[in-house]
């Protein structure tokens, strides 16, 4: 019974602290260290990134170190990480929205916006879910048309 009790509550203290690594992040960039590791080098979050987008160009472009980075935000249960490249003047730009505990992600990409032609490609699970025909999110505000995504249902 003990052996069981301590394998249980040695999972329950794992969870809590991919949770505690994660929100250790909130506020600094996503290249910037925390002890050892930045966001986007976080095991649990290159593991996430790597199940929601298949496209290993999309990886290497949000993991590019010359990218402009906004600092990660929580919003609700949620993770806010977002970039774009000072070269195009904002439009080719990205989004991770990720769960606290790393377990739901979801990734941005936009090489610009066109109404109806070209926009903000979403990827879950390693396919693309749906477009939004506008920047990918770097705010709050940004969020409010995607509910609780990823953690909720697929806006729409």
């Amino acid at each position: 019974m003990k052996i069981v009790l301590s394998f249980l509550a040695a999972g329950s203290l794992s969870a809590f602290g991919a949770v505690a690594s994660l929100d250790a992040y909130v506020g600094k960039h996503p290249h910037e260290k925390v002890g050892s590791t930045t966001f986007l080098t976080n095991p649990t979050v290159n593991a996430a990134i790597q199940k929601a987008v298949p496209d290993a160009d999309i990886r290497n472009f949000i993991a590019d170190r010359d990218m402009t980075t906004a600092p990660i935000r929580r919003i609700d249960n949620r993770l806010l990480v977002s970039g774009w490249d000072h070269r195009s003047g904002g439009d080719v730009n990205w989004a991770v929205l990720i769960s606290r505990d790393g377990t739901k992600t979801a990734v941005c990409y936009s090489t610009g916006v066109e109404p109806d032609v070209r926009g903000a490609d979403w990827y879950v699970d390693g396919a693309k879910v749906f477009t939004l025909y506008t920047r990918c999110p770097s705010k709050a505000e940004d969020l409010k048309a995607l509910g609780t995504f990823p953690i909720g249902p697929i806006p729409g």
